[in-house]
């Protein structure tokens, strides 16, 4: 597997309403992708493929639906006509990743991924000192460098899903980094009272197949 860039890039189509499938995709380097856009009416072949970078202006990659404008990669191309469209990278990098959604309103559209998978890093938090005074106990989760975006946070209170609804949890969105990977964080907040009585607290990260992500922080090894 190619290791992920820092990069990161937008992808635009210019019109008014249409229907983007899949919804999210994440590929590794050098793999092929095809991103299809269903148009509401039939706008014969007048549609454009724009790329946009952070902080920069689009580029237009393909015009009038399959015509690679001057100077852009092979790798992209275009097919399709009336309502139905297709972008396609072939051998995909990890400057490709981006959001590819209409131009006019930014809305739906399909998230693309780029890099190797990654596993994150966890570090669990326990509560403050000040906190626990209070009658309150945050317990903090960090998931650091990982990769596709959508690992999902989990807790476990003495090995069993924190499910009670005397506990509440709350997740951050994924952050990008400069390196390509992402990180996460994940709030579990309890009573003092609640604190006090258990064992221990797990954080797990889950992503697909990939292996199952796990990090305990033991009550009797934290200051009360």
């Amino acid at each position: 597997m190619l290791k992920k860039s820092s990069s990161s890039v937008f992808i635009f189509i210019i019109f008014l309403q249409a229907v983007f499938s899949p919804g999210s995709q994440s590929v590794s380097p050098g793999q092929t992708v095809s991103i299809r856009c269903k148009a509401s009416t039939s706008v014969s072949s007048y549609l454009q493929w724009y790329l946009q970078k952070p902080g920069e202006a689009p580029e237009l990659l393909i015009y009038r639906a399959t015509n690679l404008q001057s100077g852009v990669s092979i790798r992209f191309s275009g097919s399709g006509s009336g309502t139905d469209f297709t972008l396609t990278i072939s051998g995909v990098q990890a400057e490709d990743s981006g959001f590819v959604s209409l131009w006019y309103t930014f809305g739906g559209g399909t998230r693309l991924d780029v890099g190797s998978d990654a596993p994150p890093t966890l570090t669990v938090l326990p509560p403050s000192r000040e906190e626990l005074q209070q009658g309150k106990a945050t317990l903090m989760c960090l998931a650091n460098k990982g990769f596709p975006s959508d690992w999902r946070l989990a807790w476990k209170v003495d090995g069993s899903s924190s499910s009670s609804s005397s506990w509440e949890q709350s997740r951050s969105p994924g952050v990008l980094e400069k390196d390509g990977l992402y990180s996460w964080s994940s709030t579990l907040r309890l009573t003092a009272d609640q604190w006090r009585k258990l064992g221990s607290v797990t954080c797990e990260a889950t992503q697909g197949s990939q292996a199952l992500q796990a990090e305990t922080l033991r009550r009797d090894q934290c200051p009360q």
